[in-house]
């Protein structure tokens, strides 16, 4: 899968049962949209507690340079949580799209290239966990780039012992990989939709009198 800016979740009326969608292949478009529209706002809930139960746990990578002392949480997954939105329901489908900056790689992984021949500046430490190499220099330590003759660039900052720490390293491009557990699986959401949608069908059902 290439790279998409939205992530997308849909649902064609699965996890209905095979008699709830008999009854929904004889209901009008309107009705049918109404059980649709009801069970995409139960399955949007459980997309998001989904994020919310896990908080950043699922995000990290301990044998990643920047997990260590001095890491600052970013909350990152709180936007990934409040970046789920609903679409407009039809009668035959539900769809969610997310367009958190950052959360469509961690889906579908991918090489992720720098912008306008610029490099991207990749964090080695924890202290740069979160934060761009202007941020950190103007209010952590200053910078200074080395690497030049050798072709490996480098933001490095001088120690208080008198020695030269990497903070970044510069490239034009990186490759990241899928990353677990990025999206919930069905049966966090789909039972949600199933039991708001057949609430609509037997008020269907009800109100004929069958």
């Amino acid at each position: 899968m290439g790279y998409s800016p939205n992530i997308s979740i849909r649902i064609y009326g699965e996890g209905l049962d095979q008699v709830a969608k008999d009854y929904l292949s004889v209901m009008s478009a309107k009705e049918r949209k109404a059980a649709v529209s009801a069970g995409s706002l139960a399955a949007l809930d459980g997309i998001r507690n989904y994020y919310s139960e896990k908080g950043d746990r699922i995000w990290v990578n301990k044998s990643l340079p920047t997990h260590g002392p001095g890491r600052r949480p970013t909350q990152w997954w709180r936007l990934v949580e409040s970046g789920w939105k609903q679409l407009k329901p039809t009668a035959k489908k539900a769809e969610f799209v997310n367009s958190t900056i950052g959360f469509a790689h961690k889906v579908t992984g991918g090489t992720i290239k720098a912008k306008r021949k610029r490099m991207l500046t990749i964090p080695v430490i924890p202290q740069a966990h979160g934060l761009t190499a202007k941020t950190f220099s103007q209010t952590i330590a200053p910078l200074f780039m080395l690497g030049h003759w050798s072709g490996k660039l480098r933001l490095c900052m001088n120690t208080n012992e008198g020695g030269i720490k990497t903070v970044f390293v510069l490239k034009r491009s990186v490759k990241q990989k899928k990353w677990p557990a990025a999206l919930p699986t069905e049966n966090k959401f789909l039972p949600q939709f199933a039991f708001a949608a057949l609430g609509v069908i037997a008020d269907h059902l009800e109100g004929d009198g069958s």
